[in-house]
């Protein structure tokens, strides 16, 4: 994109500053940013990750599913033994990666991987969290906060040795309709971390971006409140329009184009959530992106950055649109 004057960094950050970009940002297609991650197995295919879940590869078209949560009593919580975030070699593939990365064209993001509740439940088994909120909510709180000690340690290990950008969090807090806890739960139990997990990237100049499943706009002004950047929340469960409209100056929308339909929906529809992320994205704000990490029909995706290139092209004449990578 030297060509246009600006890079697709400059673009993206134009976007995230809330400020008119001059191409709605799509770093599948522009690729303006490069992701690195940590070392911790946070799952594998049959075997145990190093937080001693087992997993178990069921179907090769999907990934692995946990099949052991190794924590079955609250009075083990405290001396259950946690990994390392300090381990030898556990950040070399990111500075490996990192050291490839031109950071004059491209946004270096961190990946810091499972979430707070998302490790909870692997350790504990869902349904017995949810029993443990009710019944043990002090071992709930001090296994929240163990992970989280190990999570904050990642992110500045992420920031201060690979030197990203942007740290990206990931935790699936809601179902299709609704969280999979109360707000009020949520609020007890997660919010407290989660607000570190923010302020130990944001102290240190770093974009936050919190991805989440399902419907979770009941708690987006809490998320706001304690420093979130970017979310990447699914359109087909939450109401874009309104949170834009409630926190459009605030919070960057990253995604936009539903899983469901680049996996099963028509041609018509993918480009008309392109066209609607078009639109909602002309000032700043936006990031297209597919909802979630899925393999998608190579058709889909080519009907997506066709799309793309008709509508998003904000400050580039038709003529124009000659990309360079």
């Amino acid at each position: 994109m030297s060509h246009l004057g600006i890079t697709p960094r400059e673009n993206l950050l134009l976007a995230l500053k809330h400020k008119e970009p001059f191409w709605l940002p799509c770093p599948i297609f522009d690729s303006s940013v490069s992701t690195v991650y940590h070392g911790l197995a946070e799952r594998r295919d049959n075997d145990k990750d190093d937080w001693g879940v087992s997993w178990e590869l069921k179907d090769p078209r999907s990934d692995s599913f946990p099949v052991r949560h190794p924590l079955s009593n609250p009075d083990e919580v405290d001396d259950y033994i946690l990994p390392s975030p300090d381990a030898p070699k556990i950040l070399d593939e990111a500075k490996r990666t990192s050291s490839k990365v031109d950071l004059k064209r491209v946004v270096c993001a961190g990946d810091n991987g499972w979430g707070l509740f998302e490790r909870a439940w692997l350790l504990v088994g869902m349904p017995r969290l949810f029993m443990w909120f009710y019944r043990y909510p002090d071992a709930v709180n001090r296994l929240v906060r163990r992970i989280a000690e190990v999570k904050i340690r990642l992110t500045q290990r992420l920031i201060d040795e690979v030197d990203v950008d942007m740290i990206t969090y990931g935790d699936d807090w809601g179902m299709e309709d609704k969280p999979l806890m109360s707000p009020e739960q949520w609020r007890t139990f997660i919010k407290p971390c989660q607000s570190e997990l923010y302020a130990v990237a944001k102290e240190r100049g770093t974009v936050v971006f919190q991805h989440s499943d399902g419907r979770v706009e009941d708690l987006v002004s809490d998320l706001a409140e304690i420093g979130v950047d970017i979310l990447n929340i699914q359109r087909e469960c939450n109401s874009w329009s309104n949170i834009i409209r409630d926190y459009g100056k605030r919070v960057t929308m990253w995604g936009g184009v539903s899983a469901r339909t680049l996996d099963i929906g028509t041609s018509w529809e993918v480009s008309k959530e392109i066209e609607e992320c078009s639109r909602l994205g002309r000032f700043g704000g936006l990031v297209l992106a597919p909802g979630h990490s899925l393999k998608y029909p190579k058709k889909k995706i080519e009907i997506m950055r066709r799309t793309w290139k008709e509508k998003g092209m904000y400050k580039i004449g038709r003529s124009k649109k000659k990309w360079r990578h």
